[in-house]
């Protein structure tokens, strides 16, 4: 049996995908997590390489460079700062820091859009692995004995949770199960085949039947509340003039309520552990503002060695993010957040205007930043691997939707990605082995010939066919 060179990058896809979203941290101690990031930089090469050899239009320095530098500053800022700081060496926290790494995805994608993998084909085989991604935690979830994992000292002890109410519970991929809801949603209603309708509303019982396993009200909620604040101020772009009316409302009214909240906080479950971890988090970063404390490592020294063993950045919000990176973390991943949820904006508002309806994967993902930016001081997601996913294929998806959907300046023929000339005269195609430099040096001045030809002759398509049976007798 053959497999196409396109059947098997879906497939390494999918993998990545499983990697990405956390589906495999519920066995082998995460180590998915590395064969995922593997992968990626196998065909972030395999990518910058066919581009490099065949496509003249690409801004290939931006898309190869920009990776390695935003994740060479993070990584090695965190990790220099925290050893600085912890008087440790520098290697444990650059490997503790390694998730930042699946930033590649963003240019691995967009090269292999430029190649020939539609943008179809990539949102088929994202939602096929967020199925099974969900499909996977049903099975651990069941799988798993949680009680003997929560009082376990080894790594499935951090992947269950515990409280009186909601019993024991093993951490779902959030992101997976937020963005399929959405999807889910949204095909349904979109489909009017019954038998499309039968199967989304198999997918929306089975993520329904994952929300009930953890019962994550303020997830739900945030979730919920993205949804309804769409039609009113983000289903187009002269409604964010009435969001910008509301904005200072909304915030004089959080400033009403801060006493109530503060109030609930201090007497939640927990809450004086969380008060003790904020102060000394916020007297840490009056330390150090700029470039914060730095990543731990549990191969060096760990948060909890230093500062208490109920102590965990990750969960003090936007201070955890300042804490860790400092006020330059917290700019840039402000910068970050907001980038991605206007260029999906963006897409989402031509889409809709030149087709007439909704792209699910678009809209999903974008009711999954709306959470993020509502929730924005309470969980900075985007920090994460989950997060970090969703961030590099949302700025694939709609880098390659700006070319299709003509949101940047329409490219010459000679500039036309790959992919488009693919499918204009003959079905997308991966090249399996690399093109010789020469023949594509070949294949580039004869379209220039043909270009100028074209261009003597007035661009009349008579005048060229003669000029073309002349040259063949001759």
């Amino acid at each position: 049996m053959r497999i196409s060179v396109q059947s098997m990058i879906g497939f390494l896809l999918i993998l990545i995908f499983f990697a990405g979203y956390q589906g495999g941290k519920y066995f082998l101690n995460n180590r998915f997590q590395e064969l995922g990031l593997a992968l990626t930089f196998a065909l972030f090469f395999y990518g910058a390489l066919y581009t490099a050899l065949t496509d003249r239009g690409i801004r290939w320095n931006w898309w190869f460079w920009s990776a390695p530098a935003l994740v060479g500053y993070i990584m090695f800022s965190s990790s220099l700062t925290f050893a600085l700081n912890a008087g440790v060496g520098l290697m444990p926290s650059l490997f503790a820091s390694r998730e930042f790494m699946i930033i590649f995805l963003a240019p691995t994608l967009y090269f292999l859009y430029r190649l020939g993998l539609s943008l179809a084909q990539l949102e088929k085989l994202f939602v096929i692995s967020l199925i099974v991604i969900i499909l996977n935690y049903i099975l651990s979830y069941h799988r798993v004995d949680l009680e003997a994992a929560y009082f376990s000292t080894g790594y499935m002890s951090y992947l269950v949770t515990y409280d009186e109410w909601r019993g024991y519970r093993l951490k779902p991929p959030t992101f997976a199960l937020i963005i399929l809801t959405c999807f889910a949603l949204i095909r349904l209603v979109q489909h009017s085949r019954a038998l499309e309708k039968l199967g989304w509303l198999l997918v929306l019982g089975m993520v329904g039947y994952v929300w009930s396993l953890i019962m994550a009200r303020s997830q739900m909620a945030t979730v919920a509340l993205s949804i309804m604040i769409y039609p009113l101020f983000l289903s187009r772009a002269n409604r964010m003039n009435l969001l910008i009316l509301v904005l200072p409302i909304g915030l004089m009214l959080l400033i009403g309520l801060s006493g109530f909240l503060i109030d609930s906080f201090m007497h939640a479950e927990g809450a004086e552990v969380r008060a003790k971890s904020y102060i000394l988090a916020w007297k840490t970063i009056m330390e150090l503002p700029v470039f914060g404390y730095g990543q731990s490592s549990g191969y060096s020294k760990t948060y909890q060695d230093i500062f208490g063993y109920k102590f965990f950045p990750t969960d003090l919000g936007i201070i955890g993010t300042a804490f860790k990176w400092g006020f330059v973390g917290v700019a840039l991943y402000v910068y970050f957040l907001f980038l991605v949820l206007l260029r999906l904006l963006r897409v989402n508002w031509a889409y809709r205007k030149q087709r007439g309806t909704h792209n699910p994967a678009i809209w999903s993902i974008l009711m999954m930043m709306t959470a993020l930016a509502l929730n924005l001081i309470l969980n900075p997601g985007l920090a994460y691997m989950q997060g970090l996913t969703t961030a590099a294929f949302a700025i694939a998806l709609t880098a390659g939707y700006y070319e299709e959907l003509g949101l940047r300046a329409k490219a010459s023929a000679l500039k036309t990605p790959l992919a488009q000339q693919n499918r204009q005269n003959q079905p997308a195609l991966i090249p399996l082995s690399p093109p010789c430099p020469a023949h594509g040096l070949h294949q580039r001045e004869q379209i220039h010939r043909r270009q100028a030809q074209r261009e003597m002759l007035g661009g009349d398509p008579e005048l060229v066919a003669k000029d073309v049976k002349i040259r063949q007798r001759g």
